[in-house]
């Protein structure tokens, strides 16, 4: 916690300056000081935001061929197209977004990025074309992207690294399971109201209700900015321009943006730690999305692209997405009961050693992050060789949601991690991870169909679960050497 208050630097009568800082350990104003009851009510908010945008990445996936009837296109490539571009959105707009969000800080971003979330939702909805709506799509995604990306640093401006992890579980569960949500509802507004701009009107009403709401209850959470805040406070007030915080930069404005605004793609190149977990996290997320355009198809009403299908009926092929909800929520409660354990286990045993308190450690996220790494890859292998129409068609979704499960687990273990080691630049350190996966799931929503069309659902399944196997070493290996690399990058 940083410590009290109002510190003078003596030089000269002339050069006497103010270092504002909190009023005491136990400022109210610090969100670390923050009752339990406002802290969740953010958590709850940005959670919201957070699954919201998944949501509605996956929502057009599941109508895709009512889209492209409409719209009269006939290319393999163009269903996945408004889902493909809308998570490229997704990657794209974080790097903005995060650093942005650390000068301005997080209200601000939440509040015009959701409103624009809304706009951009409605666009969709009376898109013309078929091209209207994939340029629509990716604004609607950079957007929708404040949530998901900025969101664990709200978590790290409210909580310590020895109570984060419940909170970083609850809202982990959008961004994974929330494409999960809107495969199912998606798949519900088309059958219940036969038109697939439905499904972008009912987000779009979602959405600006979220907006109000988090316009009235959402609160600034971010310290340097409410540190510089009330150093501006007290100069306007006090007429006194020797009032400073320490996170006051000598620096021009023009040149602090644009030092902010490539902070997380120079973190992606020179940070070691942040590389790694970005490429790490892209595989498995880039699997996700591939079972989000591909899962319909095994549970749709015929065969598609010469592959067996269970023929379900059209109203209900959202509940192929079953799996991948009960699994995200399964790995949710995981974490929520173990990842502060495990923290907390691991750092009294450091601290009999001798080793600091006040250290940070990280690496105590990683134990529960290599079990999930292991969970991914027993889950594609339970799809891989289930997913016949001989098998009961149950098999296939615990395969789903097995590796759901995992890559939740992993997932939150791998933002926490990147949370506790990057600090007051972890908004911009989830930018960069938010980039790589969701390039990696804008390629793997493209080539999706290919893949399963020439290898079939085991052996394209079987290719990716061998991937994650090779990778499964990684969070062990980064347990010894991480603390070497987040000494590299300057951050």
């Amino acid at each position: 916690m940083v410590p009290s208050t109002v510190l003078v630097s003596h030089k000269s009568e002339a050069e006497t300056t103010y270092e504002v800082s909190w009023d005491g350990p136990d400022d109210v104003a610090n969100p670390l000081n923050w009752s339990s009851a406002r802290k969740w009510q953010n958590v709850v908010l940005v959670s919201i935001q957070a699954t919201l945008s998944p949501m509605a990445s996956v929502m057009l996936a599941v109508t895709s061929t009512a889209v492209t009837a409409d719209f009269h296109q006939t290319d393999l490539y163009t269903p996945s197209l408004p889902t493909a571009l809308f998570v490229l959105g997704f990657g794209l707009g974080p790097l903005f977004l995060a650093p942005l969000s650390e000068l301005y800080g997080r209200r601000i971003i939440y509040l015009s990025c959701f409103t624009a979330f809304t706009v951009s939702n409605i666009l969709c909805a009376v898109a013309p074309n078929m091209a209207a709506l994939v340029v629509f799509r990716l604004v609607c995604g950079m957007a929708g992207s404040a949530g998901p990306s900025i969101g664990g640093g709200t978590i790290r401006d409210m909580f310590t690294p020895e109570t984060r992890g419940r909170a970083q579980s609850v809202y982990s569960f959008g961004p994974t399971g929330g494409s999960a949500l809107g495969g199912i509802i998606g798949s519900f507004i088309l059958a219940g109201t036969g038109n697939w701009r439905w499904v972008l009107w009912v987000m779009a009403i979602a959405s600006g209700i979220t907006s109000v709401v988090s316009f009235f209850f959402l609160y600034e959470t971010y310290p340097p900015y409410l540190l510089r805040k009330k150093a501006r406070h007290l100069r306007a007030s006090t007429g006194n321009d020797a009032h400073h915080s320490s996170y006051d930069s000598p620096l021009g404005h023009r040149q602090l943006l644009a030092r902010t605004l490539t902070r997380a793609m120079h973190m992606l190149i020179t940070a070691p730690a942040c590389t790694a977990m970005s490429v790490y996290m892209a595989l498995i997320y880039g699997i996700l999305y591939l079972h989000m355009v591909t899962l319909p198809l095994l549970y749709s009403s015929k065969p598609v692209y010469g592959l067996p299908s269970y023929e379900w009926p059209a109203a209900l092929t959202g509940l192929s997405y079953l799996g991948v909800g009960v699994g995200s929520f399964g790995g949710v409660l995981v974490c929520a009961l173990c990842l502060n354990r495990t923290y907390m286990m691991m750092k009294e045993r450091a601290v009999r050693k001798g080793l600091p308190t006040e250290t940070k450690y990280p690496q105590f996220r990683i134990p529960l992050m290599q079990v999930g790494a292991c969970i991914v890859p027993l889950g594609l292998f339970i799809f891989a060789f289930t997913a016949r129409t001989y098998v009961h068609w149950i098999a296939p979704l615990i395969g789903a949601a097995v590796f759901s499960a995992g890559m939740l687990i992993t997932y939150v273990c791998v933002t926490t991690y990147l949370v506790d080691s990057f600090d007051q630049y972890a908004a911009s350190a989830l930018a960069a991870m938010t980039l790589v996966r969701s390039i990696m799931g804008c390629i793997f929503s493209l080539i999706g169909f290919r893949l399963y069309e020439s290898l079939g659902y085991r052996w394209g399944t079987l290719m990716l679960a061998l991937l994650c196997v090779l990778a499964m070493p990684l969070p062990a290996l980064f347990y010894f050497i991480g603390p070497r690399f987040l000494r590299l990058g300057g951050y």
